[in-house]
């Protein structure tokens, strides 16, 4: 199940609110457009926030703790029934890690043997991602940012500066361009 599922939806505002146990994924956003995400936190087992073939999205201020799988995932799959872009994604002021599920809550922070939970493009891509910025993002006990460019969409326009991490497992930054 997911917590939160939108298709095709337009002036969206997810603010103040605390998930935990998210289900497969937390938030999905698929075709959506005009949205903005604030003050959100995320304690959950697999996908926290997946942004799939939208525009003009914002993501401020979350904390998201996804052990087992992505933390914050914009993606670019054929979800609509086509190759669709995702762009003018603006993700600031975000902590993601990938402590124990339930641990980001309680304030213990316990490790996770997984530690994903990290900031990822793709793997779905086949529309692309172009004019994103990342900003002021913290990771915690997690993978790295990971730029996964693999279904023949493009890769254009990405700007990212003044992460943080902390006890990131496998690379700091990962950035693949190819074909599956």
């Amino acid at each position: 199940y997911k917590t939160i599922a939108l298709k095709r939806c337009s002036h969206i505002r997810i603010h103040d609110i605390t998930i935990f146990h998210g289900g497969h994924c937390a938030i999905i956003m698929t075709g959506c457009e005009d949205v903005g995400v604030e003050n959100v936190t995320v304690n959950t087992a697999r996908d926290g926030i997946n942004l799939d073939c939208c525009k003009s999205v914002t993501v401020s201020h979350c904390r998201i703790n996804a052990p087992n799988d992505d933390a914050l995932c914009p993606k670019s799959s054929f979800a609509l029934g086509k190759a669709v872009i995702t762009e003018n994604i603006t993700i600031t002021n975000c902590q993601v890690s990938g402590y124990e599920e339930g641990t980001l809550l309680d304030g213990t922070l316990k490790p996770s043997r997984t530690k994903n939970g990290r900031i990822k493009f793709g793997t779905e891509s086949n529309g692309g991602f172009r004019n994103i910025t990342i900003s002021n993002c913290t990771f915690r006990e997690c993978r790295g940012l990971a730029l996964e460019e693999v279904d023949g969409g493009l890769l254009e326009n990405i700007s990212i500066s003044n992460l943080t991490m902390m006890n990131v497992d496998d690379y700091p930054i990962y950035i693949t361009l190819g074909r599956r």
